[in-house]
Order: structure tokens, then C-alpha cells, then sequence
């Protein structure tokens, strides 16, 4: 296709350098719109190798790591395509986005392009009512969440399951159930140690599915955490070859391949796991983030408090033939946004 009719799409793919969850997410955005007639111009801030590994980046991708320079290019290319960046947002001080990006969307938009918004999601609902957003925001052609209680927040726009769900093994060609030995384990460096019910119940858990208990850490920084559970659950610490996202990424779906279930406070470790076949078990101090975004793809049921963990033993099995419908919906449902995205971008 000739270069006049070859569209530029400005991205900000920026996530947490040594988090899987982040760039799964975010590949998975990337890789739902690319077609050969657009070019992509994507933003890293401070990007580590590790990070870039994980993202399936082009000859044609133009790359930047000056946030100027990205926007400079941005604003001299008319019609340009601006896809806001996926994942968890935090307004501050009760307006969103903050004035000068609103300002760089809106001249874009005047300038004959247009804003995709898809995938973002609050880190607290609760928190975050009465946000402003502005006009050019609300009135974007697509605005998705990734949850409900995102969408009721903000007052405005669709939801559709997190990005991540599109990615992973087909459902045909999971191993069936009884082929899984392993349950999986991974959890947040950064909240309470269980208390000892918990334990009790991960272990029942095993129990009941004749499975081993093994650990991973998808976060660089939830390693430590990781062996601490190995040794107090009886189970193994699964160290990956390294902490490469693309590495990274295939050792976990391995693992998650081999799991009946996988146990966690980490959203990303329960959708990658959802689509290799491992149900997802939400676990966590707190857990209503992955309560909603577990819930968007219709898989919040088995997702509590550490002391509910204990009620959810005797489910695992009859959900596990319930996960396959589930993801192929979300699946199916994320397609129908992609679909949506590429009319808006071809009208342009």
C-alpha cells in the first residue's frame, strides 16, 4: 500500500519495567491493531531491555524514549491515530488526564485524527468518582474499560475484558484436567503474609486436586516472596531462566500449562493463567481489583479475602469445566472491540 495511505498511530506503551502483567497487557493491544497499512510510533519512558523483550516490535516501529520528541512528531503529522495506553490509571486531584496531555489529545484530534481509548481501568473505583475528564476523552469514538466498576465510576463508555485475555493457548489445546499436576502459587511482594489459615487451605486445595504446590514470581520484586511461600507451603520455587519478559512469559504459561489452578493477588498472574487452562483463584488482603477485572470476563466467583480462601476447595473442579467457555467469551468479546477500533481508525 502506498505511504499516503498508510496511517500513523502514536502509542504510550510505558509500564512497570520488571512486571509481566504490564507489557502482556500492552502486547496484546499492539498486536490486536497492527495491520500493514499502519506505522507505529511508540513511547517507552526509561525502557529496560527486559521490558522491551516482551513487546513483538517491527523494523517499521519507530521507537521513541523522549517523551518530547514523541509528541513533536505527534503534533506535526495530520490525521494522526492516538491510542491512550492501556492498564491502570490513578487520576490525582480529581481530573484526568492531567492538562498538558489533555491539551496534546485535543490538538490532535483538531488536527483530523482521532483518540482510541481501550483497556484502561481505575485502581479504585471508589476513589476515583467525581474524576473530570475532558471533552476530548468522554467523546472519544471508543472508550472501553476493563471492568464495570470502572465504567460506573467514571460515568461513561463500554467495558471489555483486559487486553491480556486475547493472548494465550487456544482452548482446544489445553491439556484436559487430569493431565495437570501442579498448583500454582504467585503472589504481591508488597502485601500481608497469610495468616496460617491460609496455608491450611492451599494445602487442603492440593489435597483435593492431587496436585503439587510449586511458586513463580511473574514481578522481579515478588521473587523473595516467592521462595518464603515454596518453604512454608512445602511446595517448590520455579526459578526462570531470567527475568526477560519474553522469557519470562513462555516460562510461565509453561508452568501455568501443568496447573489446575493458580493462586494469586496479581490480576495479569490470573488472566495469563486463565488462558493456558489454570482456573484462576484470586487470593489477596484486599481483593477488590481483581475481583473486577476477574469478573469483567466472567470468572470473579472463586476470588476473595485470605480467609475465604478455605471455601473454594470444593468448586475448583466444577468451575475448571467452565473456565474454557469463559475465556472464549472474553476472547471473543476483546475481538469485538478490535473490530470496533479498526472502523473508527478506518473512517479517519
Amino acid at each position: 500500500m502506498g505511504a499516503r495511505n498508510q496511517q500513523e498511530v502514536f502509542v504510550d506503551l510505558t509500564g512497570q519495567d520488571d512486571n509481566l502483567g504490564d507489557s502482556a497487557l500492552r502486547t496484546a493491544y499492539l498486536r490486536a491493531l497492527r495491520r500493514e497499512d499502519r506505522r507505529f510510533h511508540i513511547f517507552f519512558d526509561s525502557p529496560t531491555a527486559d521490558y522491551l523483550s516482551g513487546f513483538e516490535l517491527r523494523e517499521t516501529d519507530c521507537i521513541y524514549t523522549e517523551r518530547g520528541k514523541w509528541v513533536r512528531t505527534s503534533v506535526s503529522t495530520p490525521r494522526a491515530i492516538h491510542l491512550f495506553n492501556a492498564g491502570e490509571i490513578d487520576p490525582q486531584g480529581g481530573k484526568y488526564p492531567n492538562p498538558q496531555r489533555t491539551a496534546e489529545l485535543r490538538y490532535g484530534v483538531r488536527a483530523g485524527g482521532t483518540l482510541i481509548v481501550a483497556g484502561i481501568g481505575f485502581k479504585d473505583p471508589q476513589a476515583a468518582q467525581g474524576t473530570q475528564f475532558p471533552r476530548v476523552f468522554r467523546e472519544a469514538p471508543v472508550v472501553s474499560w476493563r471492568d464495570q466498576g470502572s465504567r460506573e465510576a467514571a460515568g461513561f463508555g463500554n467495558v471489555a475484558p483486559d487486553w491480556a485475555f486475547s493472548l494465550g493457548t487456544e482452548t482446544t489445546e489445553w491439556k484436559p484436567t487430569g493431565s495437570r499436576p501442579l498448583l500454582a502459587v504467585t503472589m504481591r511482594f508488597d502485601r500481608p503474609w497469610p495468616e496460617d489459615s491460609w496455608f491450611g487451605a492451599v494445602a487442603g486445595l492440593a489435597a483435593e486436586t492431587s496436585a503439587q504446590i510449586v511458586t513463580l514470581a511473574q514481578v522481579a520484586r515478588d521473587a523473595p516472596k516467592a521462595v518464603r511461600l515454596a518453604e512454608a507451603l512445602g511446595g517448590r520455587y520455579l526459578v526462570p531462566p531470567s527475568m526477560s519478559h519474553a522469557v519470562l512469559d513462555a516460562y510461565a504459561r509453561e508452568i501455568f500449562r501443568q496447573s489446575i489452578a493458580v493462586i494469586s493477588d496479581r490480576a495479569h498472574g490470573l488472566i495469563i493463567g486463565a488462558t493456558e487452562g489454570a482456573y484462576p483463584i484470586g487470593s489477596a488482603a484486599n481483593p477488590q481489583k481483581i475481583t473486577r477485572i476477574l469478573a469483567a470476563a466472567g470468572l470473579g466467583d472463586l476470588v476473595g479475602r485470605y480467609d475465604q480462601l478455605g471455601d473454594f476447595s470444593s468448586s475448583v473442579a466444577e468451575r475448571a469445566r467452565q473456565l474454557p467457555h469463559a475465556v472464549e467469551r472474553a476472547r471473543k468479546t476483546v475481538a469485538q472491540l478490535q473490530k470496533r477500533i479498526d472502523t473508527v481508525i478506518d473512517s479517519v
